[in-house]
């Protein structure tokens, strides 16, 4: 029987004045730092929920305290779907990143994939906590760019019910206009739409800050980033910000219906914080 690494234990946090669930993943041996989880948006959370819980396991094993945490009005944590945007879910993470240091007294890593990587960059360019690094899974680039395809979500299901046929623009028009319109089975607010849609990574990481460990999912024949990241990655090396980065072959865990192994991506993810370590 192998040797137990860590223990899971379940905390609400009163943070404020909101209850907010996380996942905290202990290490049983020495600690070396401390990772917040920013999980991604609507159902990209409960997608990569499972790998983000094996993968803390993991880090565990290596000496690092994990928080998984669900923002506002997501997972377990209280308030509605209706009450969140990105700036009351940029005070979760800061809130929560300041706990954890301080709970921890650790070196603290804030980890996010996919859009949750833009709430880590917006929370490292703040500097109102210490971060030591920032880990990245297949982080978002553009916040426009991903509402136009989350948005395509709705069209698809207009076309399944044979309705009359909406644009991107067409609903972009209507959450200016103030309605509240459900895209795949969770209500998108104007002001969670206009939010995203202002973000860009590479704005919030303009100036030097933490180290970034910076992760993309790839199939068997693709041998590094995809184009755009390239450029991203470029352009932050510019201002002076060490960026590593690393592929993993794996499916895209965020789009997967019925969930399937990532073992590369574990591997990689452990291997890059374990060389920091």
């Amino acid at each position: 029987m192998s040797e137990r690494t860590s223990h899971a234990r379940p905390r609400f946090l009163e943070l404020g004045g909101r209850r907010l669930f996380a996942l905290d993943i202990v290490p049983t041996g020495t600690r070396r730092g401390a990772l917040l989880y920013l999980p991604p948006f609507t159902e990209e959370m409960n997608r990569c929920r499972a790998h983000a819980a094996k993968q803390a396991r993991a880090l565990a094993a290596l000496g690092y305290r994990c928080l998984l945490l669900d923002y506002h009005g997501t997972g377990e944590s209280g308030g509605s779907t209706l009450e969140g945007d990105w700036d009351l879910w940029l005070d979760d993470a800061k809130r929560a990143a300041r706990w954890l240091a301080d709970d921890s007294a650790l070196p603290l890593t804030v980890w996010g994939v996919r859009t949750g990587a833009l709430l880590a960059a917006r929370l490292a360019a703040a500097r109102e906590v210490a971060v030591e690094r920032l880990l990245f899974w297949q982080p978002v680039l553009d916040g426009k760019l991903f509402l136009n395809q989350h948005l395509r979500l709705r069209i698809a299901t207009q076309i399944v019910h044979a309705e009359a046929r909406e644009t991107t623009e067409s609903i972009r028009e209507r959450l200016r206009g103030g309605e509240t319109l459900e895209v795949g089975g969770y209500p998108l607010t104007p002001a969670l739409a206009e939010g995203l849609a202002a973000m860009r990574l590479a704005d919030h990481l303009a100036a030097p800050g933490p180290r970034i460990d910076w992760i993309e999912m790839v199939g068997p024949s693709d041998t590094g980033l995809a184009l755009p990241s390239q450029r991203a990655v470029e352009q932050i090396r510019g201002v002076g910000v060490e960026v590593a980065t690393a592929v993993a072959v794996c499916p895209k865990i965020w789009q997967l219906q019925v969930p399937e192994s990532a073992p590369d991506l574990i591997a990689t993810t452990s291997r890059l914080m374990g060389a920091q370590a």
